[in-house]
């Protein structure tokens, strides 16, 4: 859906996709980061990082917007089935 593979930090976009997804669609995220010495913007390859909402840390959050059929059972769409 979404692939940065050149992120600066100093960019601080936002990223717009759009996708239509069939009834039923399930949809996984996962996010990676290099905090490897290969990268040259991390300050210390052996600190972990954490989530948090300063800029020192991960602040990677799914932002989700969607648009409905104005017809569509707006109650049913956010239910878990199994």
């Amino acid at each position: 859906m979404l692939n940065v593979p050149r992120y600066d930090f100093n960019w601080q976009l936002s990223y717009g996709t759009s996708l239509k997804l069939p009834a039923g669609t399930r949809m996984h995220f996962e996010f990676r980061y290099d905090n490897s010495v290969n990268n040259k913007y991390n300050p210390d390859p052996n600190r972990w990082v954490y989530q948090g909402f300063q800029s020192w840390e991960e602040m990677m959050a799914p932002n989700l917007g969607f648009i409905l059929d104005r017809d569509a059972d707006v109650g049913s769409l956010m239910a878990i089935k199994n």
